[in-house]
């Protein structure tokens, strides 16, 4: 014991302050002193010294030692937690042997933890048998204790708690691995401005009458966020800790599902194959690269992040299927803790078809539902009861007027029956005023049931009567409503779209989010897909924060949210303008830091072998690599390819004498096209501008993403009079996808298709008629096909008239069917 009190006593105050969140549960006080943590962890039975010198650092070994007067001088952790462990077991001055099977069976149960996904350990220990290990003091054989095992001396297996563990969970020294928020945290990117009544009003000279009439709420923006949401999470910490009052999540959870989606193209009721796999189930590859162990340890580092998020009273709503629900619930009351466990809740999950008629055997029976687990923040926060219809019973009906519950003063006697045990429901005045009405129902009812008497003396009166076997009981009235329990067989998981199957129905997410919070509260979903919580969220007046990896789920969620604000300001409702960000280069940066360690040639090489282009070394140091007879250069990480370094290219690829040069970039300079065309004439060497593809930055990923030309993207401005002004709109003249997103078997007919109607491709566009170089895109007009109109116009109707003449510059963002979009500038002459 007095070995453990030095140790810890060498130990800074935060460092205790974390010691005791891991080994005595809770939290730490606020401003508690060092020495009331010092006691916590030495009364605390599961802060074993070979746990604690498991958790601590090396240097914190190191400190240690000096205070115990030992050497510090140990090259590893090993070899100092030996030195601390044989100067504790020596100094006690007693010796004996240890039971050499119970010896044995802890190295087993410590090795058995690393087999699986789950398994028990004491937190801190390390995996393996090291636990064992250390228990001896330096130079003791194996079986062999100075001690034994007993009250002063505990075996690890007396100590060890239950525990769900999986392979990434803890570090080669059995340390818990944290999550690191630091280096995780970025700036967001504000990309785009979206407020479509507004706009519109603007378009219709009304603006004026619109600030004045208008219901928009300008407290808040929302946010829509595209990118990986671990990193998402740890940048919103800075503005929004303990500020979300719900989260709701769906997570992926089947990794051999089937992701392809159809999704609509041009005009008719014609639909093409879209391989989600290619890019929303990126996340996929690393989730599950080490089946349920990766999948665990994703889930657990995003819980931490947003448990930070969530308020004092805020509340998380996980959506799961059975397969990994029963995991997730460990997880969960780990991060959570199980005092803020509310409910397992029960969702009824339609079954399309079923196809097990045409068996006569089965394996199991079909999946009927999915859980939703749900978490509060902190265990005092209460809730409002929640009501679901039911169907109406006419007559009401009768039941039991005793209770289980066993107090003396509610038993009394009541129509003739004095209760032995257990109580009447209602103290004694309320049963005889009940008893009462029900007699005088007896003499005044004519000829009505009690439902119909109820209902004419006002819904107001409780009856008790003596029920034909001689017991008392009381009347419940006709209810069309219920308070829920966990079994929401009354809503439906999902929405069942062909275009996108996983989108969650509406109703239950109005039910989640009409229960667990209110008013202007934040609500935010992390796995948003086509942004079902964002819409409900609206439409309800809940300020929302919402992110997904996809390019097609934000372009989906972006589309549902502006007929959102349209129909909400139609109906003189509130909404609120949202903004879309992203991550952008930092991400890259990110994973250039995490991945491939800061190296720039480093990147180059990962970019040019899943390019399946030669490495060479070229007099220019432009020039990368070669594939066939094209030459290749690789754009840096953090870098956008501009004109300049297109010139500067297109110059060394003629002086290495080729005719071809393939530019990979992950951002390419607006209008870019247009100069590469003019560089061509001139130069005589072609410039093929290629997308980085983003799938490259997946862990697990062996095989090379489609690489593809990025989009053509052609538009003009169109001049009109109106009133007697001038006003300008934008018509698109070209457009030719880049087909990057579409599964490989059914490129060369979408090529083919594209070539003829590549208008066709276009799923949405918008137009911003001010556009300012480094400024976020804004919405000023924008028309998109939905799943009734397919229609798409190919110049906008904004009718847009400037303040003062003078040359302008538009900006034209078009989004094809795939969610991948393209932008350009159009100059604007406006006399």
């Amino acid at each position: 014991m007095a070995v453990k009190q030095t140790v810890l006593e060498a130990l800074t105050r935060p460092r205790l302050a974390d010691l005791v969140r891991r080994f005595d549960g809770g939290s730490a006080r606020a401003g508690a002193a060092k020495t009331e943590f010092v006691s916590r962890l030495v009364r605390c039975r599961g802060a074993t010294l070979e746990a604690l010198l498991a958790a601590l650092t090396r240097d914190e070994l190191r400190a240690a030692c000096v205070r115990l007067g030992l050497p510090d001088d140990g090259r590893d952790k090993r070899t100092l937690t030996e030195r601390i462990l044989g100067n504790g077991l020596l100094a006690r001055g007693r010796g004996g042997q240890a039971n050499s099977k119970t010896d044995r069976r802890m190295n087993e149960q410590t090795s058995a933890t690393n087999q699986g996904p789950a398994g028990t350990r004491q937190p801190g220990t390390p995996v393996g048998g090291a636990a064992a290990a250390s228990s001896r003091a330096p130079g003791m054989p194996a079986g062999r204790s100075p001690l034994p095992w007993g009250p002063d001396n505990p075996h690890p297996l007396s100590t060890l708690k239950t525990e769900l563990v999986w392979e990434g969970k803890y570090d080669e020294y059995g340390n818990r691995r944290e999550v690191d928020v630091a280096g995780c945290a970025m700036p967001l990117q504000k990309i785009e401005t979206i407020d479509q009544p507004r706009s519109e009003a603007a378009a219709a000279g009304q603006l004026a009458l619109f600030e004045k009439q208008t219901k928009r709420l300008d407290d808040f923006r929302n946010m829509l966020i595209r990118g990986d949401n671990k990193l998402v999470l740890a940048s919103l910490l800075k503005d929004f800790r303990g500020e979300i009052d719900l989260i709701y999540i769906d997570p992926p959870f089947d990794v051999g599902a089937d992701f392809t989606l159809d999704v609509p193209i041009g005009e008719e009721n014609e639909k093409i194959g879209k391989d989600q796999s290619t890019l929303e189930m990126v996340a996929y590859r690393d989730t599950w690269g080490r089946g349920t162990d990766s999948y665990l340890h994703m889930m657990y580092e995003r819980l931490i992040l947003m448990r930070d998020l969530i308020s004092e009273t805020g509340s998380i709503f996980v959506h799961l299927a059975p397969t990994v629900s029963h995991l997730l619930k460990l997880v969960m009351d780990e991060v959570f803790t199980t005092d803020n466990f509310r409910n397992e809740i029960i969702v009824h999950r339609p079954i399309s078809k079923n196809l097990q008629r045409q068996f006569t055997s089965i394996k199991a029976l079909p999946q009927g539902h999915d859980a939703i687990l749900w978490y509060s923040r902190t265990s005092n926060t209460r809730f409002q009861s929640l009501y679901v219809s039911q169907e109406v019973r006419e007559e009401g009906y009768w039941h039991r007027f005793w209770s289980g519950a066993d107090r003396p003063t509610m038993r009394y006697e009541l129509l003739g029956e004095t209760p032995t045990h257990g109580q009447w429901k209602w103290k004694k005045e309320r049963a005889l005023k009940a008893v009462e009405n029900y007699e005088q129902y007896l003499r005044d009812g004519r000829g009505r049931t009690l439902a119909q008497y109820w209902r004419d003396t006002g819904e107001q009166l409780e009856f008790i009567r003596k029920s034909a076997t001689g017991t008392a009981e009381n009347y419940y009235p006709p209810q069309d409503e219920k308070i829920a329990d966990t079994i929401w067989e009354d809503v439906k998981a999902y929405e069942n779209q062909k275009d996108f199957p996983t989108q969650k129905h509406r109703e239950l997410l109005t039910r989640i989010i009409e229960f667990a919070s209110e008013g202007d509260q934040l609500v935010a979903d992390f796995f948003c897909g086509s942004g079902t919580t964002g819409v409900i969220a609206e439409s309800l007046g809940r300020r929302w924060l919402m992110c997904d990896l996809g390019r097609f789920g934000i372009h989906v969620a972006r589309k549902r949210l502006i007929d959102t604000q349209r129909a909400l300001h139609e109906e003189g409702k509130p909404y609120r303008a949202f903004d879309v960000h992203n991550l952008g280069r930092y991400e890259r940066q990110w994973w250039q830091k995490e991945r491939l360690q800061g190296a720039d040639d480093e990147h180059r090489r990962l970019v040019l072998e899943f390019y399946r282009a030669e490495p060479i070394k070229s007099a220019s140091p432009l020039i990368h690599g070669r594939k066939g007879p094209a030459l290749v250069h690789v754009d840096s990480i953090d870098t956008m390819f501009t004109r300049d370094e297109a010139t500067a290219v297109a110059k060394a690829a003629k002086e290495a004498g080729a005719k071809e040069v393939a530019c990979l970039s992950w951002e390419f300079e607006m209008d870019l096209r247009l100069h590469t065309q003019a560089l061509e004439s001139e130069l005589g060497v072609k410039l093929k501008l290629i997308p980085i593809p983003r799938e490259i930055m997946e862990r697990n990923r062996k095989e090379p993403p489609p690489f593809l030309e990025m989009a053509v993207l052609e538009a003009e401005p169109v001049y009109r009079k109106q009133n007697g002004r001038r006003t300008v709109d934008i018509k698109l003249t070209k457009f030719m996808p880049s087909l990057a997103e579409v599964p490989s078997k059914e490129l060369e007919a979408l090529k083919e298709r594209a070539v003829k109607s590549g208008f066709d491709f276009i799923d949405f566009w918008a137009v911003d008629f001010d556009y300012h170089d480094g400024r976020p895109f804004s919405h000023h007009w924008q028309d998109y096909r939905t799943r009734k109109g397919r229609s798409l116009k190919t110049v906008s109707d904004q009718h847009y008239a400037y303040a003062r003449p003078g040359k302008y510059t538009a900006c034209v963002k078009v989004v094809d069917i795939f969610g991948c979009d393209t932008s350009i500038t159009v100059g604007v002459d406006y006399a």
